[in-house]
C-alpha cells in the first residue's frame, strides 16, 4: 500500500475526510462567511458549483461549527416527488409523517417553531428538485404573519439549479435569495498548494509531486478537487508500485493514460 511506501499516517486524498481535516482555502473562507451570514441574518441561500468542486466539504465544515442558536437539518433525497421531499424532511426532524400535504406543512412549521433558535433546512442535490417541490419550499419560508420566518433554507446543487430558478414560475423564490455563492474550481496555484497541504497533513513530504506535475494535474482536472484526489491517489499508487518516492512527468503520463476513456 502506498501509505506504507511514503510513510503516511493516512490516505491524503480520501473522499470523505472529517470536518477538522478539510483544508480551508480562500474559496472556502468566503463560502463559510456567506453561509454564516445566512444562519444568523438571512432567510434563503443558494450554493452552487460543478460536481466534485467541494460543495460537500464546505457544507461539512459549516455544519460542524454552526453559529449559536442555530439547528440544521440535512436532506438529500431531492429526486422524490414534492410530497416525498416533505415526508423526508419531516422524518429528518424526528417525526412520523402524516397523511396529506397540508399536515406535512404543519409538522415542518411546528418543528421549526419548537427550536429555541433558528432551524436551517439544507437541501442538498437541489438541482434534482421538481417544480412543485421548489414551490413547497418557498411556501415554507414565506409566511406573511410571522415577524421572523419560521425557518431558513439553503439550496445546494449543480450549475443547472441556477438556470431552473431563472424560470418565470420560480421568480418569487429567486427574488427571496439573500445569499448567493458559486463555488469555483481551484486555480493552478491553489491546486499546487492543495497537493502539498494534503500530503503534509497526512505526515508525508510536500515535494513528492514535482512542480511540473502539479501543473499538469491542474490542467488535466480543471482544478476540481475530487478529480485531483483521484489522479493524485493514482500517481501515489503508481509510484509505490515502481518503488520511487517522487512523482515526475514520466510517471504522471503513465498514470494519466488510464484516466483517458477514449
Amino acid at each position: 500500500m502506498f501509505q506504507e511506501h511514503f510513510k503516511l499516517r493516512r490516505q491524503p486524498f480520501r473522499e470523505h475526510a472529517p470536518a477538522d481535516a478539510l483544508w480551508i482555502d480562500e474559496r472556502m473562507k468566503e463560502g463559510l462567511a456567506r453561509l454564516t451570514y445566512l444562519a444568523e441574518l438571512g432567510t434563503l441561500g443558494l450554493l452552487t458549483g460543478p460536481t466534485g468542486v467541494g460543495k460537500s466539504a464546505l457544507l461539512k465544515r459549516f455544519l460542524a461549527d454552526l453559529p449559536q442558536r442555530c439547528e440544521a437539518v440535512y436532506c438529500h433525497l431531492t429526486h422524490l416527488r414534492s410530497s416525498g421531499v416533505l415526508k423526508s424532511l419531516v422524518m429528518q426532524l424526528g417525526e412520523v409523517p402524516r397523511l396529506g400535504k397540508d399536515r406535512l406543512f404543519e409538522q415542518v412549521l411546528a418543528a421549526a417553531r419548537r427550536v429555541e433558535g433558528t432551524l436551517l433546512v439544507v437541501m442538498d442535490e437541489a438541482h434534482l428538485l421538481d417544480g412543485d417541490a421548489l414551490t413547497d419550499l418557498r411556501l415554507l419560508i414565506s409566511s406573511a404573519v410571522d415577524v421572523a420566518p419560521p425557518l431558513k433554507l439553503l439550496l445546494v446543487g449543480q450549475q443547472t439549479l441556477r438556470a431552473t430558478l431563472k424560470r418565470s414560475q420560480h421568480a418569487d423564490l429567486l427574488n427571496r435569495i439573500s445569499v448567493h455563492y458559486q463555488l469555483r474550481a481551484l486555480s493552478k496555484e491553489g491546486t499546487s498548494r492543495y497537493l502539498d497541504i494534503q500530503m503534509h497533513q497526512a505526515g508525508g513530504m510536500e515535494d513528492v509531486f514535482d512542480a511540473e506535475v502539479k501543473g499538469l494535474i491542474h490542467d488535466f482536472t480543471g482544478g476540481i478537487p475530487r478529480q485531483i484526489n483521484n489522479l493524485a491517489t493514482a500517481c501515489l499508487l503508481g509510484a509505490a508500485a515502481s518503488g520511487v518516492l517522487r512523482i515526475d512527468t514520466a510517471l504522471f503520463q503513465r498514470t494519466v493514460s488510464d484516466f483517458q476513456l477514449t
